[in-house]
């Protein structure tokens, strides 16, 4: 384990730059693996049916929902230095795994599945340190600046890297290129392990004024935030689905071109980008409480959008490019909100073990809405086509249609949010 030492000026200045470093490099290949359309591809032309692309993109945020907490214990126990470089670079190692895959033959779907658990499962020891280190190393005067400045990097990293991609392949790719660009993905995602390593100890580990059990139990009877952590699984349970299942709908239905399905999943990002760039502003002028209904009636009127798209042509890509973006904005200010949100009904003196509880909730619900989705596809529980009013529908459309009255079921329990209907005073500080 690391000693700590003596945090200076220049030692701060250089541990921002590594970590920001490691967040670019870790973030780019976690979204071309779980999150693009690179990895949806991938799994399709290995042979995997749409239950299996579908899943490739709930496996992360569901193992957080999980295991978040239980990660958290294990950082009390290990170190969060030791736990967040261990786990970062076996998931390196996992990620090759899964490039090589295609040469297990019938076995890779398999091997994929496994070992995309597997790093998943690993990578919720990352999220349950990644915060409480930055806390050590920023002083309070840099926090916003940094964070603003880390996620607008590490957006504009992974948007950048999708949007070569998919310029660089063919309108229809083979295997091994998509194997070549997941490979380069994962040779650059082996820097967030190499970048964590340098970050110096500042501080000993530091415990909260709660213990893991107490604090556990501290954190679920605060009804606020188990109320507020209750409408975040809801939410994403309703919302979280729609972007992967638009990939599929391109690319089985509207029978979009991969390399185009790429560069729409890079212009996607880009409204992750610009949401959370512009998210402060908008919180500012409208208000928590505006905000949050807005971000409802988005997500709402964006899946009917979709549920109406029947045709594939040149006028459709770009509405659906646009709507993904819009879509993309949304959640990113969502995420802002609903993380200013939590923070301000966290006990103090167990703001780490609340986080953790709230995270899993919303991770959980974002896991589930993308597997529910998936056995909904595998099982082929929806009309291939079904007609109303003269116009023809098919499954995927189907699932927006749901989307959307789910999200209506959502918007209905904005009623427990205290930003909306106040039960208590909070605060939105960083005490």
């Amino acid at each position: 384990m690391k000693q700590a030492v003596v945090p200076t000026p220049e030692l701060r200045k250089k541990a921002e730059r590594d970590t920001i470093l490691s967040a670019c490099t870790g973030a780019l290949g976690d979204v071309t693996l779980t999150d693009s359309a690179v990895i949806i591809l991938f799994a399709a032309m290995m042979g995997a049916g749409d239950m299996f692309s579908m899943l490739t993109t709930a496996i992360m945020p569901f193992m957080n929902g999980i295991l978040l907490i239980p990660a958290a214990y294990v950082a009390s126990r290990m170190g969060k230095h030791r736990l967040i470089v261990w786990s970062c670079g076996i998931s390196a190692l996992g990620y090759f795994l899964i490039v090589a895959t295609p040469f297990f033959g019938s076995w890779g779907v398999g091997i994929m599945m496994v070992t995309l658990t597997l790093f998943a499962m690993l990578h919720t020891g990352y999220v349950a340190c990644w915060f409480p280190i930055l806390d050590s190393i920023l002083t309070p005067e840099r926090r916003a600046s940094y964070l603003s400045k880390m996620r607008f990097w590490w957006q504009f990293s992974s948007v950048a890297f999708l949007f070569i991609v998919g310029k660089l392949l063919p309108k229809e790719p083979l295997l091994w290129q998509l194997q070549l660009a997941l490979l380069a993905a994962a040779i650059i995602f082996s820097g967030r392990t190499f970048f964590l390593a340098r970050v110096p100890v500042f501080v000993e580990e530091k415990k909260e004024a709660f213990g893991f059990h107490d604090g556990l139990a501290t954190a679920l009877g605060n009804k606020a935030l188990t109320g507020y952590s209750s409408y975040l699984f809801i939410l994403n349970l309703a919302a979280y689905g729609t972007i992967p299942l638009s990939v599929l709908y391109l690319k089985n239905y509207l029978k979009a071109p991969d390399n185009i399905i790429v560069i729409i999943s890079a212009v996607t990002f880009g409204g992750m980008l610009l949401g959370s760039l512009l998210a402060g502003k908008i919180i500012k002028k409208m208000g928590v409480k505006a905000t949050l209904l807005t971000i409802h009636a988005t997500f709402w009127l964006t899946n009917l959008c979709f549920f109406f798209i029947g045709k594939g042509n040149t006028v459709t890509y770009i509405i659906i490019t646009l709507l993904m973006l819009l879509y993309c904005f949304t959640y990113a200010t969502a995420n802002v909100v609903t993380t200013s949100e939590m923070m301000a009904l966290a006990t103090p003196g167990n703001k780490t073990m609340a986080m953790a509880v709230c995270g899993s909730f919303s991770a959980a619900g974002g896991g589930l809405s993308r597997g529910i989705s998936s056995l909904i596809l595998g099982a082929g529980i929806l009309a291939p086509k079904w007609s109303m009013g003269g116009m023809v529908f098919c499954h995927y459309q189907t699932l927006f249609l749901v989307y959307a009255v789910c999200i209506m079921f959502a918007a209905m329990l904005l009623i427990i949010v205290p930003a909306v209907v106040p039960r208590g005073k909070y605060s939105y500080g960083n005490e």
